[in-house]
């Protein structure tokens, strides 16, 4: 008899635990829902608080909320399906095949919002996200196959990448003096015509989204103390970075210190300079392609100049800076060139937030 009650009350138990569960997602997606009409009106706050309010009921909620929006979908298109076609037999068929397909594809949610959209508003959605970065552009095309397909197999995203990403260089306007240009647009016209996939490839610019490092290790002997009897020399490693943060308005952070990026990358920006820190300024020449960087500053007494050749890694384009060569002019004119013989390449790298 007891064991008889146990039963019930675990029966009664698990069956209000499931209606409370249910209640919990259907009041989640009603949130849910409503932060999607806001979206729409373009009240992208009260639409974020509505989100996180649905996310704390159920944080599976956006999938719930997706897939109910798929089978109301799928739903639609039978009906339709089913207006169209007169013989009761086809009508089976075309049911049968839907349900199919359904059953093939219930794992993997297609990106079926988008694919309702036409490929010219498709374009102007990658255009934006390619005006974001080229981080967000590539991890669009990875999303589906169709806009795999237009990223990266389209004429207009290259074009407005293009457009972006020069038209934010600074260049050196007297050796373009020197050059007789006057129009860059005319230049790139006669060099690379229309193929700006060519471009991209081949004409180097300076990256704005991170931090350019290098890292330089070397050794030093040093001496045994006075009467040791050692045959041995002690062996110093010396690890210094150097790390360059370029922007758009010609200037550039520069900082030569023993700190790990971890300690300097979050916090290295011109507003808040770090100790030993310099304002530089950059441009572009026109040598290897374009690809010659200038970096320039000046104290009271010397003007140092450190030149660069923006170079590829592999499949990373225009990753590195390659020393050419620095030097130091003094105000009385003479000059002098610094070794580069402990000097490492710079490396490109990504920050998706400074803090």
């Amino acid at each position: 008899m007891s064991s008889t009650a146990d039963d019930s009350k675990y029966s009664v138990s698990s069956t209000t635990t499931d209606e409370t569960r249910i209640n919990d997602v259907s009041g989640a997606i009603e949130i849910w829902e409503q932060g999607v009409l806001k979206e729409k009106d373009g009240s992208m706050s009260d639409a974020i608080n509505y989100y996180r309010k649905a996310l704390k009921i159920d944080e599976n909620v956006e999938k719930i909320y997706r897939k109910k929006l798929h089978v109301e979908w799928e739903l639609q298109k039978k009906l339709e399906a089913l207006k169209l076609i007169d013989d009761n037999n086809d009508k089976s068929d075309a049911i049968d095949e839907d349900d199919e397909k359904q059953e093939r594809e219930k794992n993997i949610l297609p990106c079926w919002l988008l694919e309702m959209l036409p490929n010219d508003l498709l374009l102007k959605i990658i255009h934006h996200v390619v005006l974001m970065s080229g981080e967000s552009w590539y991890n669009l095309s990875l999303t589906c196959s169709h806009l795999n397909k237009l990223c990266f197999h389209d004429l207009l995203p290259y074009q407005t990448f293009a457009n972006f990403i020069y038209s934010k260089q600074t260049y050196d306007n007297i050796a373009m003096e020197l050059n007789g240009m006057s129009n860059l647009q005319e230049v790139e016209k006669d060099i690379w015509g229309d193929d700006v996939m060519m471009m991209l490839r081949k004409r180097p610019f300076v990256k704005f989204e991170g931090v350019y490092i290098s890292v330089v290790n070397y050794l030093r002997y040093g001496s045994n103390a006075e009467g040791s009897s050692s045959l041995l020399n002690p062996v110093h490693m010396i690890t210094y970075y150097r790390y360059f943060r370029f922007y758009e308005d010609g200037t550039c952070l520069r900082l030569l210190t023993t700190d790990e990026p971890s300690q300097v990358v979050k916090h290295f920006y011109k507003e808040r300079k770090p100790k030993d820190s310099h304002l530089c300024s950059w441009t572009l020449g026109f040598d290897y392609n374009f690809g010659q960087l200038h970096v320039s500053r000046t104290t009271s007494k010397y003007h140092f100049v450190e030149e660069f050749r923006i170079s590829s890694q592999g499949n990373k384009r225009h990753h590195k800076l390659k020393w050419i060569k620095s030097t130091v002019e003094s105000n009385d004119g003479s000059i002098s060139n610094c070794s580069l013989a402990n000097e490492k390449s710079f490396s490109f790298s990504r920050v998706r937030k400074f803090a």
